[in-house]
């Protein structure tokens, strides 16, 4: 039993090695036929246009064979016997270790068989027996990966119709991202009110998922974002001819659109606080600027106090004191603390240079600090004044949730009926001059009416019951307004798509960032407003990151100077070919679909009259794409003498 023993264990050992050597040729060769499917895919990918998953998945399968081909035999069971013959055959023991596991060790022959082996079992070192070597497949993978790394350097294949095709599914996917991206925050801003809002915008909803989806080509995806721009404007047409949303639309480009009834207190604190700061004589803040400005020269100046021989330019120096005395009397009569002037002036008398400069700092971090609070000052006293003072002003101004809240706080106090007979009054005279102010706004006219009429009968209850209904009215007004926001919001982001898919462009191309002038957002520091759509409801914008920008140094510019007249993108020239130049022959202009040529030597204008009714004649025609006409009509407006 124990020789037994003894020989099963050197197979085992022999065996387990032996297992291990299967796992490592295994290993290597799903390695190779792994390595030889990717080549192979690799090759139909540089030559045929086949989707990069394609070649991602023959990956997937090369390191799947890899493993497969080391697990086959690794967690394979170890067979004595299968082992006990090839340990025969390796060391030429004629069957020996093979005969000694089929006979018993009892039997008068298998003790003797089990002796025999027993001899022999120190003939027999697995380790001599089981080499791990590089098999004949590693060396055939280095030939196959090094024919991949080179050909991963070869350019893919491609026809130009292929590759045009590419690009446009990139611009519809990103296009329909970011029509995805604006839908989801918008419907969050402004939750749909009408039924066909949310209609409306679920299209636009359904048609941005499909474009992210690259399911539409692109003339079905400008047919679609056609159908649902037509839609939405539809939707918005009939909004837009209500004239109550059309004095809220002129309400929100006023000063007084970011302020509301739960903030309106705390503008009144915050301007009673700066009211005490800046004393009883608030000056204007642009005089304040100006008198900044002259210190801030004044400080330039006084540089050249030191005169070569170390002392002070005495004739610089009276002229500085006289003009710092004016200036600390003009701060004085203006309310501006003059503490800081006067010291300086008392340095520059004594000759402390140093701390004469030092006084000149410090008087214009006052003066720059007086500034700031007379600029907010000023902003919030024209917020104020925009902001109706009673009833039949608000709906006059369009500032429905004024009104509303008005129309509430109204309500609630006839419920109350604590109000005397002298407020009851006053309350009656606003209703009634708020009636005809009421006449864009609907049935609210008619809750007016009806709760005059019940004050006058003594009504309270009923009164207060007709204004909320006002109240609820106008709030159901304020809710078509923030849909018709939201609609001409997606109506501008149609477009926007329609842009970038239709001129093959990305979306990120229409609004670029940097410091051009009118410029839309984005990263950077900007510069001067952008006049032409600076009310209109624009794609919610994420923070930039400004690191590394710096603001460029740019000249002052009046309230009405606004550098030279630039054209907007969709009027600029993209298809003419050579320069206008008098007496010399007028240039091509050619548009899809059209070519209007010109052989004239004339004068610029004369050039600029004839293309003109070139253009017109061509439009009336019909022979300029419809999608085109408007582009070609304005273009040949902007060039008119």
């Amino acid at each position: 039993m124990k020789d037994r023993k003894l020989v099963e264990q050197k197979l085992m050992h022999a065996g387990k090695r032996r297992r291990w050597q299967q796992s490592w040729m295994g290993l290597w060769k799903g390695f190779f036929w792994g390595a030889l499917l990717w080549l192979s895919t690799l090759i139909v990918f540089k030559l045929f246009p086949v989707p990069f998953e394609v070649l991602a998945w023959s990956g997937v399968a090369w390191v799947t064979m890899t493993i497969i081909g080391l697990a086959r035999s690794l967690f394979k069971p170890v067979d004595l016997g299968e082992t006990a013959q090839w340990v025969d055959d390796q060391c030429e023991l004629k069957e020996r270790f093979t005969a000694a596991l089929e006979f018993q060790e009892k039997e008068t022959w298998g003790n003797i068989i089990l002796k025999d082996a027993k001899h022999f079992i120190e003939q027999v070192n697995p380790v001599n027996l089981v080499c791990f070597k590089l098999p004949s497949a590693a060396k055939w993978s280095v030939l196959v990966l090094a024919v991949s790394v080179g050909l991963g350097f070869a350019p893919e294949y491609r026809t130009e119709a292929y590759t045009e095709k590419e690009r446009e599914e990139a611009i519809i996917k990103n296009t329909g991202k970011q029509l995805v991206t604006f839908i989801r925050q918008e419907i969050k801003k402004r939750p749909p009110a009408l039924k066909p809002t949310e209609s409306a915008m679920t299209d636009v909803a359904e048609l941005a998922t499909q474009l992210s989806k690259g399911k539409l080509k692109r003339s079905n995806a400008l047919r679609d974002l056609a159908k649902v721009t037509e839609k939405l404007k539809k939707e918005h047409t009939s909004l837009d001819r209500k004239p109550a949303l059309k004095r809220m639309q002129k309400a929100a480009r006023t000063p007084a659109e970011s302020a509301s009834p739960k903030n309106l207190n705390a503008m009144q604190k915050r301007m009673d606080t700066l009211k005490q700061q800046m004393g009883e004589n608030a000056t204007p803040s642009s005089d304040l600027q100006e008198m900044q400005r002259e210190l801030d020269q004044l400080k330039q100046t006084a540089s050249a106090l030191q005169s070569p021989e170390g002392g002070m330019n005495e004739a610089l120096k009276q002229s500085l004191t006289q003009q710092l005395g004016e200036m600390a009397q003009k701060a004085a009569q203006t309310g501006i603390s003059s503490e800081q002037l006067e010291a300086a002036l008392a340095n520059l008398k004594s000759g402390d240079l140093e701390k004469f400069l030092k006084s000149l700092d410090d008087a214009l971090i006052d003066m720059e600090k007086t500034a700031q609070i007379s600029s907010e000052l000023q902003n919030l006293q024209m917020q104020m004044d925009q902001i109706g003072k009673n009833l039949a002003e608000q709906l006059e101004k369009g500032q429905a949730t004024f009104a509303r809240q008005n129309l509430i706080d109204k309500s609630n106090k006839l419920n109350s009926g604590q109000l005397s007979e002298e407020e009851l009054q006053k309350m009656l005279k606003e209703l009634q001059n708020a009636i005809p102010e009421a006449t864009d706004y609907g049935i609210v006219q008619d809750f007016l009416k009806k709760a005059a009429k019940q004050m006058q009968q003594g009504d309270q209850a009923g009164a207060a019951e007709s204004l909320h209904a006002a109240a609820d009215e106008l709030e159901s007004l304020m809710d078509q307004f923030g849909d018709m926001q939201s609609l001409m919001a997606s109506l501008e982001n149609l477009a926007t798509a329609n842009m970038s898919i239709g001129n093959g462009m990305s979306w990120s191309q229409y609004s670029k960032p940097g410091f051009k002038p009118g410029g839309k957002p984005g990263r950077g520091v900007g510069t001067w407003g952008n006049e032409g759509g600076a009310w209109q409801n624009k794609l919610p914008q994420q923070a930039a990151d400004n690191s590394g920008v710096t603001r460029p140094e740019m000249a002052g510019k009046g309230p009405t100077d606004r550098g030279e007249g630039e054209l907007v993108d969709g009027l600029t020239s993209t298809k003419v070919k050579g320069q206008f130049n008098s007496d010399a022959p007028m240039r091509s202009i050619t548009l899809k679909g059209l070519s209007i040529k010109g052989q004239s030597r004339v004068e610029f204008t004369e050039s600029v009259t004839a293309a003109q009714a070139d253009a017109q004649s061509a439009l009336s025609q019909q022979r300029v794409p419809r999608a085109y006409q408007t582009t070609v009509r304005d273009y040949f407006d902007e060039l008119g003498p």
